[in-house]
Formats: C-alpha cells, sequence, structure tokens
C-alpha cells in the first residue's frame, strides 16, 4: 500500500475515533441537561439554567461533525474496491448529513451565542429554534441509520471484521430508534448514542490500523492457493 493511502487510512481513522468520543461526550451533556421544556418560557429558562452545557454542547457537536469529513473519504476509499455500489450509497448519505448538522449548530448557537449582541430572548422564537434543532437531529438519526446499515453490507466483504459488521447493523437499529428521544426517554436514547459512538470508533480503529487493501486482502487467499496449485504441477 502507498504511503498516501496509509496516511489517508490513518487520518480517516483517528477522525473517526475522535468523531466518536465527542459525539459520546455530547450526548452525557445532553443527559446532564434533560430533555427541552415543551413552552418558550420554560425554553427561556431551561437554556439559562444550563447555558454552559448548551456552548460546550454547540462546540462538541462542530468538531464531532467536522471529524465526518476525512471520515467518509477514507472509509470510502477503503470500501471501493470492495462493494463500490453500497460505498457510494452509505457515505454519501453519511456525507449529507455533515452540512446539514453545521447549520443546526448555526440555528442552536442562536440560543447561547449573541450575534453583535442579538440572541433569542422570546418564547416563540425559543421554543421555534429549539423544535427545528431537534427536529433535525431526528433527521440526522435517521440518515445515519441508513448509511450505517448499508456501510455494514458493504463491510461484509472487507477486512473490517464480522464484529464490526454486527455492531454495525446493531446500531443501525439503535440510530432510528434513537431518533426519537421524546417517545423512547432520555436512558435508551444515551444506550442508541453509546452504539452510536462505539461504532465509529470501532470502524476508525478498523480504519487507523488497515495495512493494505482491502479487496486484494480479501483475494489473497484465493491467488495463494492458486498458486500454490501451479508450483505443484510444476
Amino acid at each position: 500500500m502507498s504511503n498516501g493511502l496509509k496516511g489517508l487510512y490513518k487520518m480517516g481513522g483517528g477522525a473517526f475515533v475522535l468523531s466518536g468520543l465527542l459525539f459520546l461526550s455530547r450526548a452525557i451533556l445532553d443527559l446532564m441537561a434533560g430533555a427541552p421544556p415543551s413552552s418558550g418560557v420554560e425554553i427561556l429558562a431551561w437554556i439559562a439554567s444550563h447555558s454552559l452545557i448548551q456552548e460546550f454542547q454547540s462546540e462538541i457537536l462542530f468538531f464531532a461533525a467536522a471529524c465526518l469529513a476525512p471520515a467518509v473519504v477514507a472509509l470510502y476509499r477503503s470500501l471501493a474496491d470492495v462493494d463500490r455500489a453500497n460505498a457510494v450509497i452509505g457515505c454519501t448519505i453519511m456525507a449529507v448529513a455533515i452540512p446539514v448538522s453545521m447549520v443546526l449548530l448555526v440555528v442552536h448557537g442562536r440560543l447561547v451565542y449573541p450575534v453583535y449582541g442579538i440572541r433569542v430572548s422570546t418564547p416563540d422564537l425559543a421554543a421555534f429554534v429549539v423544535a427545528i434543532f431537534y427536529g433535525g437531529l431526528h433527521a440526522i438519526g435517521l440518515l445515519m441509520g441508513i448509511a450505517t446499515f448499508v456501510l455494514s453490507l458493504a463491510m461484509k466483504s472487507g477486512a473490517y471484521g464480522k464484529p464490526v459488521v454486527y455492531l454495525g447493523f446493531a446500531t443501525a437499529v439503535a440510530d432510528v430508534i434513537g431518533s426519537y428521544p421524546y417517545a423512547i426517554g432520555s436512558v435508551l436514547t444515551l444506550v442508541s448514542q453509546v452504539f452510536f459512538a462505539a461504532w465509529f470508533i470501532a470502524v476508525g480503529t478498523q480504519l487507523y490500523n488497515m495495512r493494505g487493501n482491502p479487496a486484494a486482502a480479501q483475494h489473497a487467499p484465493e491467488a495463494d492457493g492458486a498458486r500454490r496449485v501451479v508450483e505443484s504441477r510444476l
């Protein structure tokens, strides 16, 4: 494997691991803050009492989403020669989640960061911003669930190993379930986010340690067997 490809895998793998840890940190902070209230007046009080947590969440989610950019590129490269169709579909869906996350962060930031001294200060606007932010997180959860399932299908033919593949299928289900936090409660939401982070860390670790082309590694036993047959006939 070329040094360039090896460097891409290491950068992408490290980015996946870091992103997973950041998403997990954000999930813990979200649990500490609790679910948002249902009225605008209560939301303003909720933001004020958890302002530091909300600020950390905003920053952590930004870097977690940014880390996905090199991670997705490296993941696609590792799967393109093994299962190009599923690699394209899965990585494209995952890539779509990145700009959506960034837009949501701009929206969420108006709750805690003033721009020219302007910030959300009325109940109706606070309720609108929170609805948009958590509605967007719901959409991202569904996107990541689909992407994780499709990418796990691609990994079945690659060098990621069965534990990562099976973890991916479980995570895909957890992502979809976790996209409805208002229906499942805080504990199950945290469990789904732990699965999400664990899959990122597992995939990132495999990527970081990848030493060859997955397709070449897959066909290496066949090629070696064919070589031995030829040598025995000679």
